[in-house]
């Protein structure tokens, strides 16, 4: 069962975030031996991505609770459009694949430049 979180990232600013993936019983899954991708999208149909959030799964007894590393730079997130996109994470280990985090990306206005 895929964990709802909506984002609220500015144009221009860095961005940091950890995102926990959590299983139907509310506890962290095991990341262990995976890798992830998640994307900002304008539409769930679209294919061109807005945002590439390279969600970075963390190792060792952190991983077992199911955290998860979003870290953007103020450059990343500078030409990004103004919107309310959709984003998902999925994680990757082999032919397993698992969508753990979703929801909408609220990119915001930079006001003072």
């Amino acid at each position: 069962m895929a964990t709802n979180y909506d984002l609220n990232i500015t144009q221009g600013s860095k961005f940091d975030v950890v995102l926990r993936a959590l299983d139907s019983n509310g506890d962290g899954i095991d990341l262990t031996d995976y890798t992830a991708s998640g994307f900002v999208k304008y539409r769930h149909s679209d294919t061109g991505i807005l945002l590439d959030l390279n969600p970075t799964p963390r190792t060792g007894a952190a991983g077992v609770s199911g955290y998860l590393d979003i870290n953007l730079s103020g450059e990343a997130t500078k030409s990004v459009p103004c919107i309310q996109g959709v984003y998902d994470i999925e994680i990757y280990n082999g032919a397993v694949v698992e969508k753990l985090i979703y929801g909408y990306a609220n990119i915001l206005p930079e006001v003072t430049y």
